[in-house]
């Protein structure tokens, strides 16, 4: 049952907020095994205090590795084991003395080559995964102890885990003999655990301040608590905010995020969508567009602003808040005094966030639709190990002589791309979204294509568009994309290969090949959750496919 937050009474929303720190599963479901399952994620809550104990293990295992001589750390894991990390690499940086940390969290055998290239003996990795089961991280663990015990001559010191106790991760860690194994906590999921171990060992490895972590995520835990008066509550302000406009069909959230802390919003998408997105209903988070004059934004826009305190005006995006409160759109502004308000942020944006939740009436702690694509890609794994070949036929554009696919919504569009995207701008309102979805490298140069045909789409069309790499999307916003609002349609980019690439150990099978099987169980997932969807394989030289096909995607969204 959705709920408007502004037809409450003062004292119903106070009560909102307690029972919300009285773990009150009843929020958010009326299923009692379902409630069983939301008490054991609420651990967030207090997560500040709790890892306090924590932090002299940490520091000191820190203080050692930085006298081991690493030049890196390299984080291996997908979603909420990884995407804070990467956040933190990009808006902090390594500290003085201190070893630089990188992120794996794609199967692109390109992003695997390239931490290759680092260099095994002067690299630490950190295996983390919550579950101590996750694909991606198995894979990348397999080829990067294959490589080890062939390079150094105990393997073992260079791999940390990260996992909750008990999962088959902390028995690898032992057998290998790790140098650490540290412990999540059960209580806490994923994209929840920013201020646990899954971001607190990466922290404390790059040189950060760790008591002062907690002193900034205390701080905003204390403001959102019972008996702080809500207009003083930033949790409850910005959840109400989120909740209020989501339950009136506003359910595009525009991130604006000064570029200091820029990659934040990476966190943010996988917090919101995956929290949010279910039975039909969600927020849809817009992040990395382009910023255009209000006129061409819908009726469906909310946007909330990140701003640090010190960024220049001129350097600020001031001038287009204003123009958009102007044009009346909705928007909550944030000031950070520096960056390590960030982690201030992640708790007053979780509490929102599950807060929202509660006031669309959707389960904030489950994920319903992400082990779809899963089963999916290891179905067609299977069938390529068995076969030799992947389960997947293309055809040919004869305009373009680009190789593609429709789903089954489009398929009567099947022999030609534009009219297979035609078709599907056909039937996308303008409070819909459009998703590109590359499995191809991270590439400054691929973002910069995308980004034209986002901002072509949104003038042309009207509609919202977002952009993820695969399969990091699928940990992160793949969820929405399947349980979310129907009004979508979506793009997946595909390569051919070009060269032969080693199996990974164990898995019978390259990156590449796990990465295109990722890529197609999407497409399946999607097409069974009846989504309009066209697959896109490229040639080798993808910069060169995907500026082919930009043009046709032009044309057809202009006719």
């Amino acid at each position: 049952m959705i709920i408007r937050p502004f037809s409450l009474t003062q004292e119903e929303k106070e009560k909102t907020v307690e029972r919300v720190w009285e773990r009150d599963a009843m929020l958010w479901t009326q299923d009692p095994d379902a409630q069983a399952h939301v008490r054991n994620r609420l651990g967030w809550l207090d997560l500040p205090d709790r890892m306090g104990d924590h932090i002299p293990e940490i520091s000191q295992v820190a203080q050692e590795i930085k006298g081991q001589g690493f030049r890196y750390v390299v984080v291996l894991g997908m979603g909420g084991s990884s995407l804070f990390p990467l956040v933190l690499s990009e808006i902090f940086g390594a500290q003085p003395g201190y070893p630089e940390l990188k992120v794996l969290d794609s199967t692109d055998p390109v992003e695997v080559e390239k931490i290759y290239s680092l260099g095994i003996s002067n690299t630490l990795f950190i295996v983390s995964s919550k579950s101590g089961t996750t694909t991606e991280v198995k894979a990348f663990f397999n080829y990067f102890w294959h490589k080890a015990s062939e390079e150094v001559d105990e393997p073992g010191s260079h791999f940390i885990a990260i996992t909750d106790p008990g999962t088959p991760l902390e028995d690898l860690a032992r057998e290998r003999s790790f140098r650490y194994c540290f412990h999540g906590f059960p209580d806490v999921g994923g994209r929840y655990s920013a201020i646990s171990h899954f971001g607190m060992v990466p922290a404390a490895l790059m040189g950060l301040d760790l008591e002062l972590i907690l002193k900034r995520a205390k701080e905003a835990m204390e403001q959102c608590r019972p008996g702080v008066p809500l207009n003083e509550n930033p949790g409850y302000m910005l959840g109400e905010f989120l909740g209020e406009y989501s339950a009136q069909s506003r359910d595009k959230l525009s991130l604006l995020i000064d570029s200091g802390i820029y990659s934040f919003g990476l966190w943010l998408e996988q917090l919101i969508a995956e929290s949010s997105g279910k039975d039909t209903m969600g927020i849809v988070p817009i992040f990395g567009e382009s910023t255009g004059i209000p006129g061409f934004y819908g009726g469906e826009r909310i946007f909330a602003y990140l701003r640090m305190e010190d960024t220049p005006e001129e350097e600020s995006l001031d001038a287009f808040v204003k123009e958009l409160q102007e044009a009346d759109f909705p928007l909550f502004k944030m000031t950070l005094k520096d960056r390590y308000d960030l982690f201030a942020q992640c708790f007053v944006w979780e509490f929102a966030v599950a807060l929202a939740c509660h006031f669309l009436g959707v389960n904030a702690f489950d994920e319903p639709d992400v082990t779809l694509a899963k089963e999916k890609t290891r179905l067609v794994l299977d069938h390529y190990r068995k076969e030799g070949k992947m389960p997947v036929n293309f055809w040919v554009d004869p305009q373009s002589q680009i190789t593609f696919r429709p789903s089954s919504l489009l398929a009567a569009s099947m022999k030609g791309l534009a009219r297979a995207l035609r078709d599907m701008f056909n039937v996308l309102p303008t409070w819909g979204y459009l998703g590109f979805l590359p499995y191809l490298p991270y590439d400054p140069e691929l973002e910069e294509v995308i980004s034209e045909m986002r901002h072509m789409v949104r003038q042309e069309r009207g509609c919202a568009t977002v952009m993820g790499y695969g399969p990091r999307y699928l940990h992160s916003t793949g969820q929405i994309h399947k349980g979310g609002p129907l009004s979508a349609g979506f793009i997946i980019f595909t390569r051919k290969r070009d060269r032969e690439y080693p199996e990974v150990p164990e898995f019978d099978t390259s990156f590449w090949h796990i990465q295109f099987a990722q890529a197609v169980g999407d497409f399946e997932a999607l097409n069974d959750k009846r989504k309009r969807v066209v697959h896109v394989h490229l040639p080798a030289d993808y910069l060169l496919g995907l500026r082919s096909f930009s043009k046709v995607l032009s044309r057809a969204a202009r006719l």
